[in-house]
This record gives structure tokens, sequence and C-alpha cells, in this order.
């Protein structure tokens, strides 16, 4: 069934969209890393890492969903491509777990697939009374969502570093894309179209004058702001008082300069 928002019925959920850092640590004290995953065509899975750094024990589900975007939403459906092992897990203060993201079927050549690890915090519906008889809790409960990246690569492409191979950044795959910007409500939104292959992961976005990307700066955003996938456009609202013109820049990866997205129309 597939899941165009993630509804929230009888308790508060806090969301988390962990895309920048290399790991997360929530109000929870469950630190999670890495919170970028790509599964290349080589490679049958990778390893995600949950540690409690709390006085509690803390159970987690742990859920892979397909991830496409459509009229600028972000939408999340079940899938069988590739699963988390173990799907549930109870962290013990001051330990760790190791849960395993298997691929199950190829990904064709030069082909990115795109999917959302979604980690739920379980609370305990109960606590122990004097007696030591279990009562139901009254109050509030919060439970912890984290909403992580997952990329399956095919042959052909690859777009992040890694240690076991040496390769020429340059020959990395690159997102192909635009931006123009849009009027709704009286509002501006900028948006960003990829025609290219694969993601683009946007963060630090500015306008500058032409030619240069450090005089003239006007922010779009300072720090992480969004994905881009294959084939498909999103947008974002512009700040106040910022007239887009010029040149726009931002960074697709970690660590690196900025790069130069082309105006379209």
């Amino acid at each position: 069934m597939t899941v165009t928002f993630l509804r929230v019925i009888t308790r508060l959920i806090m969301v988390c969209a962990l895309c920048v850092s290399g790991q997360a640590f929530a109000a929870s004290s469950v630190l999670v890393w890495p919170v970028y995953q790509i599964i290349e065509a080589d490679q049958n899975g990778s390893a995600l890492w949950l540690e409690n750094r709390g006085a509690d024990p803390v159970s987690l589900q742990v859920r892979v969903m397909a991830w496409k975007q459509e009229n600028f939403n972000e939408r999340y459906a079940d899938q069988t491509q590739v699963v988390a092992s173990p799907p549930f897990a109870t962290v013990a203060p001051g330990q760790r777990q190791l849960i395993r993201l298997i691929r199950n079927t190829p990904v064709p050549a030069k082909t990115e697939k795109s999917f959302r690890i979604i980690i739920d915090e379980i609370p305990s519906s109960l606590n122990a009374s004097p007696d030591g008889q279990s009562k139901a809790v009254v109050g509030l409960q919060l439970q912890m969502r984290y909403l992580l990246p997952l990329f399956l690569d095919g042959e052909g492409i690859w777009t992040n570093d890694r240690t076991d191979v040496k390769r020429d950044p340059a020959s990395a795959t690159r997102p192909v894309l635009k931006w123009s910007v849009d009027t709704e409500g009286g509002k501006m939104l900028l948006k960003v179209r990829n025609t290219g292959t694969v993601h683009a992961r946007l963060s630090n976005v500015f306008w500058s004058a032409n030619g240069n990307n450090k005089q003239g700066v006007k922010t779009m955003v300072s720090g992480f702001m969004g994905y881009v996938l294959p084939g498909q456009e999103m947008r974002w609202p512009v700040p106040a008082g910022v007239i887009p013109g010029g040149q726009l820049n931002a960074q697709i990866a970690d660590n690196t300069q900025p790069i130069v997205i082309p105006r379209g129309e």
C-alpha cells in the first residue's frame, strides 16, 4: 500500500530528516550511523548501526520503503528489493545493534533505485508499579522517527567514495540539474529539475553574480535543503527578501565545492 505521508494517530512523532552528517543523535539517546547509505552493483548490502547512549533499553523497528517523488511530494511504498535484518531490535544501555541492509535483486545497469530507511522507536505503553505489577502509562509518550536515504546503484554508475576502491572523482556519476522559479499563492518557489540518472542531494544553496560563486551571495538555504530524485523535480519556498537571479550554486556532496546549476525554462 502506497504511503503518501506517515500519519500520526495516537502519539506524537518527532521526525528527524538526517541526511547531512555522518551520524545522528536524537533526544532519545539513540545514535544512528551512517545516515547516508549506498549499495553499489558489486555489493550485496551495507551496515547500519544503532547505539543506545541512554539509561534504559530502547526497542526499535527498522523498515525499508520504496521512495519516489510526485507532484513535489515525497511518497513511500512497501517493497521487497531490499530488507533490514533484523527488522526489530531492543538495544540495552551502552550497547550497539548491527542492522544489515540486504539487497535481494540486482539493479539494471546505469540505473539508481531510491529507498527510505524508517527507524521507529517503539515506546513502552506499560510501566512497572511499586508492587511489581504493570500499569498503563498516563501522559504523552514520544516516539522518535529517523528517516534515512538509501540508494541502490546499477553497474556503470557511482556517486560516493569508497575506502576499498580507488577512483577518479571526475568519473563519478552526477545529476543533471536546472532551476526555475514558480509562483504560488503570491509566494516564490525555487524549482529544481533532475534529468540525470542519479539523485541530487542539495545543501548550502545560494545565488551569486554570474561567473562568481562568492560575491553578491543571496542565500536560499544554509545547510541541507533536500533531494531531487532522477527524472523528478522538487521545489522549496524562497526566503522573504531574496530575489532569485544570477547564478545558482549548491553543494551536491559533503566537503566539496559548490556546483553551478544552470537556469532552465
